[in-house]
């Protein structure tokens, strides 16, 4: 059984980064894609070279390869329902 989220996201059990920088790269990714998408209209998203499946495959590469909190997995989710929007 995998990582599962208060949304229901799951993320299959394997060998992840943790520690400090990778608790620092999380934080910056997630952030970095939350602006961008916060930032952006569903219109501009769909026009600009970076399209929402894009954002969702970053966002799911995060969750693959590092060990996330609570908060993090929330966030993920968050952001996840704005890119289905």
């Amino acid at each position: 059984m995998g990582i599962i989220s208060e949304s229901g996201l799951c993320i299959d059990e394997q060998s992840k980064m943790s520690g400090a920088h990778s608790a620092k790269l999380v934080h910056s990714e997630i952030m970095h894609i939350r602006q961008v998408i916060e930032r952006l209209s569903a219109a501009d998203l769909s026009r600009s070279g970076l399209p929402r499946e894009y954002w969702r495959k970053r966002l799911y590469s995060v969750m693959q390869n590092h060990q996330l909190s609570p908060a993090q997995f929330g966030e993920v989710d968050r952001i996840l329902a704005a890119l289905n929007e």
